[in-house]
């Protein structure tokens, strides 16, 4: 539900306000409130009113602030509201671990203890001034929101952008309302001045409130200068009261005013002294209670703080420029001294001056730790820190190279190649040009440019004088970026050949290059046992960075009783998640469901890592995930929705096109061949399949496309393409002996190819005791089949039910709309398909099976981690689930959903 009106005053908007926060009490729901306008126009009293009335109707209340200063500490405000406040939600040792970690991991390590705050009393998390949030704190605000959906939980924000509303208003299963804040009217204004003033304001008072259009901070600074001096002349600009201000204060007290403006947030009485040294000979009471006298200040807390964010803006204005550098450095000196150098980076970064060599030390340093943890904000950190600095500086080179690994590792491609170009005009040396151009090369391969990658390292290989690592290291990156431009064969040579040649220096980052590019190389060729022992050597060099590529190859072996072990594994080691990056982890675990013919699962984690690596930037993921969704679309018959998907991949050109490729061509093909555009269908496909023994990815390899090529093909009456099909699934048996998927797919595809009943029983049989449910279906399909063609009904009516029920469990309507036709045309009719086909939309009948485990575990009181452990399916499929639980059932809450579901259960038993 979403809400957003013009409001007539601040009385109704804080009726609006506390209506959402009777709401989530009573039904037990999330709710958002979003408070909006122009400085000074009265949203923080707002807010603090709302709290202190929500705290009196028993809410656990959160209340912290966004400052301009902290934009560059990730997820600060957000990780703050977890200790705020008299009765904190977590403890000082659990807030203590919460630590600096991956924005991924920080939001689920916040949604668990909310979720657990959240069972105990209905929360309210506020957090004022929102448009100086930092990245972080917008990605966690935009996950914990649908993450927490059905609790009660209510987020109230204020904010001077509106823009924020187009982020929280789609979120579905939480109200949402939006409060603008107007302009107090000349009656306000009027009623305000009686009440502070004790009388009516005359005309001079009037015409002086008018200047402050409406503004309720404005007139309240104008209606306490006419009660002081009333028949002064006020100055018509705010500014140039604050600047009247400010000259009336002693020098000591000014000075204090001043610091408390360029540090952007409350400074404690104990650390004025150290910041301030000429403050230290005066009385620091004295000062404090002068400053507050002066109208400008407060106390809070045992610190000092502007009255309004207003007045310090104003502050900071006035401030000369040559000043606030060197306040802002002071403050940055003594943050460092007190180890706080994310904190000082903000300063620093304030303050530098070209050629400053402190302030770029500074801002790298700052920047290489925050590189895991906020990315955007770490590249912004090392551009400046880079830019600080002029070529002709002699730290110049080491600061360039140090602010390129930052940006190579954030993807910032095209900084990175700004910076690494720049450093590489000014180089000389073959072994520096290397080193440059191995940091740029991660770059390049992470955002899909294996073009460029390949080029570059060719270039610098052709120089002389590089040393045999260094040689070592680039002919290794540039056999990983053919591993996606050459044919599997000649790139897996390729890599090979750099591996022996990194083993035989020795060196460790080019060792690490070569087996990834092997790994790739072998997984390209179909080789899936070479390409597992790659990725597996990587751990002595990398511990569990490619532990998502090591489960991918376990799927592509059937192994995946084992890819389900390291993939929990993965979730309960926080270390190891932080190093793999979720995008991959969840890359893994969607491909595990998709398999194992859980649609709805992989569907809903497809769709969740889609939004995930549109905003981490990590667009490989990005492509992938969409191939996935696009291919439970086609599953599920809805053609308009999978073009819509393919088309959206295909113009996805941050990456090039040999990471697009084959993928998005494969999904064109069978959208075309499902529209039955057969002929479409094999001219989109035959090239990809007369080259996809020697493929540059390996989607072709992927057990169960062979049987769709096929199927195709025969459809079409193309005999060579439906040949080209058998071949390639035989290859891939040769290829991988003892994998049950690739060897039953090859007998299956050779009996139904040579019309071979016992073959073709025979595969039925090998593809029965396959982990994959969809070809345990293609099997009993073709089986069933061909024992109709050979008259034996009844026994293939037996095979094509078993077909049916593993397709119906799937939700894979096309294929089980294909069985069921197939057994119409032999006369026969089951109850089951009535009751498949009239699922009704609403209801808990409407619920698909994972749907309903996840509404029982939620019901049972399972959080959303606990649930996705219990069902070795990740955190964002469980919320992805719950909410379609949530529309399907018409529940606001978890508290409603537990109520449904027993009432379900009390009529089952009965």
């Amino acid at each position: 539900m979403v809400e957003t009106r013009p409001l007539r005053g601040r009385s109704e908007a804080l009726g609006q306000a506390l209506g959402a926060v009777r709401h989530v009490r009573a039904t037990g729901s999330s709710g958002v409130v979003l408070v909006t306008g122009a400085a000074g126009i009265g949203k923080t009293a707002l807010l603090t009113e709302i709290c202190r009335q929500a705290a009196g109707r028993r809410f656990r209340v959160t209340l912290t602030k966004c400052d301009e200063i902290e934009q560059v500490s990730p997820g600060a405000p957000v990780i703050a509201a977890l200790r705020s406040g008299r009765d904190p939600l977590i403890s000082a040792d659990d807030f203590e671990e919460l630590g600096r970690s991956q924005p991924l991991i920080l939001a689920d390590r916040i949604a668990a203890h909310l979720e657990k705050a959240a069972a105990t009393a209905p929360l309210v998390i506020a957090i004022d001034d929102f448009h100086w949030a930092d990245r972080v704190s917008l990605f966690l605000l935009r996950t914990l929101i649908p993450r927490l959906v059905g609790l009660p939980v209510l987020w109230i924000l204020t904010s001077r952008d509106r823009r924020l509303e187009q982020q929280l208003s789609t979120v579905e299963h939480v109200r949402f309302s939006h409060l603008a804040l107007p302009p107090l009217t000349d009656t306000d204004l009027a009623a305000m001045a009686h009440d502070r003033l004790g009388r009516m304001p005359n005309r001079h008072t009037v015409n002086l409130l008018t200047a402050s259009n409406g503004n309720p901070f404005l007139a309240v600074q104008i209606i306490d200068g006419v009660g002081r001096t009333p028949e002064a002349e006020l100055p018509a600009e705010f500014t140039a009261a604050i600047r009247r201000r400010l000259a009336e204060l002693d020098d000591p007290v000014r000075r204090v005013v001043e610091l408390l403006a360029v540090a952007g947030r409350p400074v404690p009485y104990a650390d004025l002294a150290n910041l301030q040294p000429r403050l230290r000979s005066a009385a620091l009471d004295l000062l404090v209670t002068a400053a507050v006298t002066s109208g400008l200040l407060a106390e809070t807390d045992a610190s000092l703080v502007f009255k309004h964010d207003l007045i310090r803006e104003t502050v900071y204005a006035t401030i000369a420029g040559r000043t606030a550098r060197e306040l802002h450095r002071r403050i940055a000196d003594y943050l460092l001294t007190t180890g706080q150098p994310v904190l000082a980076a903000s300063h620093v970064k304030a303050a530098a001056i070209p050629g400053d060599l402190g302030s770029a030390e500074i801002l790298v340093s700052a920047a290489e730790l925050l590189s895991s943890t906020s990315p955007e904000d770490a590249g912004e950190l090392a551009m400046t820190a880079f830019e600080t600095l002029r070529p002709v500086h002699e730290q110049w080179l080491g600061i360039g190279q140090r602010s390129l690994a930052v940006l190579a590792r954030a993807q910032r491609v095209s900084e990175t190649l700004k910076v690494a170009d720049q450093l590489l005009a000014r180089a000389d040396d073959a072994d520096l040009i290397g080193r440059i151009e191995t940091i740029t090369a991660r770059a390049l391969w992470l955002g899909g440019r294996v073009v460029e990658l390949d080029e570059r390292c060719g270039r610098v290989l052709r120089l002389p004088g590089l040393t045999p690592s260094i040689a070592a290291r680039l002919t290794s990156a540039q056999a990983l970026a053919r591993t996606r431009m050459l044919p599997g064969a000649e790139a897996a040579e390729g890599a090979l050949t750099a591996l022996a040649a990194a083993r035989a220096v020795d060196d460790p980052e080019a060792i690490t290059l070569a087996l990834q590019a092997s790994g790739e190389a072998a997984k390209n060729e179909g080789r899936h046992h070479a390409s597992l022992r790659h990725f597996r050597d990587l751990r002595p060099l990398l511990g569990t960075s490619y532990l998502a590529e090591e489960i991918v190859s376990l799927q592509l072996l059937d192994r995946y009783e084992h890819a389900q072990i390291l993939l929990d594994q993965a979730r309960r080691d926080t270390e190891s998640a932080i190093e793999t990056g979720l995008p991959a982890l969840a890359y893994a675990q969607v491909w595990q469901d998709f398999n194992l013919g859980r649609l709805d699962d992989a569907d809903a984690g497809a769709r969740g890592l889609i939004e995930l690596g549109q905003q981490l930037g990590t667009n490989v993921h990005a492509l992938e995930a969409m191939m996935i969704h696009s291919a439970v679309l086609l599953s599920r018959g809805e053609y308009d929705a999978a073009s819509r998907q393919i088309a959206e991949a295909a113009g996805l050109t941050v990456t090039d096109e040999h990471f697009r490729d084959p993928a998005v061509p494969l999904m064109k093909g069978w959208l075309a061949a499902t529209e039955g555009d057969l002929d479409r269908a094999t001219a989109i496909l035959g090239p990809l399949l007369a080259t996809a023994a020697e493929s540059r990815t390996f989607w072709p390899w992927w057990p169960g496309w062979t049987a769709v090529f096929y199927e195709i093909g025969t459809a079409a009456g193309d005999e060579n393409f439906a040949r080209e099909a058998v071949d390639l699934a035989e290859l891939g048996a040769e290829r991988n002996p003892g994998v049950t998927s690739f060897e039953g797919l090859a007998l299956n595809l050779r009996g139904r190819a040579g019309n071979d009943l016992a073959l073709i029983a025979h595969s039925a049989e090998v593809l029965a005791s396959s982990p994959r449910p969809a070809l345990q279906a293609v099997g009993a399909s073709s089986y069933g089949n061909a024992l109709l063609g050979c008259g034996d009904r009844e026994a293939g009516l037996i095979q094509l039910d078993r077909a049916w029920d593993v397709y119906d469990g799937m939700g894979d309507r096309v294929g089980s709309d294909g069985i069921q036709a197939a057994m119409r045309r032999a006369g026969a009719r089951r109850t089951k398909w009535d009751r498949a086909t009239a699922r009704p939309t609403t209801g808990w009948e409407s619920l698909t099976d994972a749907e309903r485990r996840v509404a029982q575990l939620i019901a049972s009181g399972h959080t959303n981690k606990s649930a996705a452990a219990a069902l070795g399916i990740s955190v964002n499929t469980v919320g992805t689930h719950l909410r379609a639980v949530f529309a399907k059932l018409d529940v606001q809450s978890r508290v409603q959903l537990a109520n449904t579901v027993h009432a379900v259960d009390v009529q089952v038993s009965s």
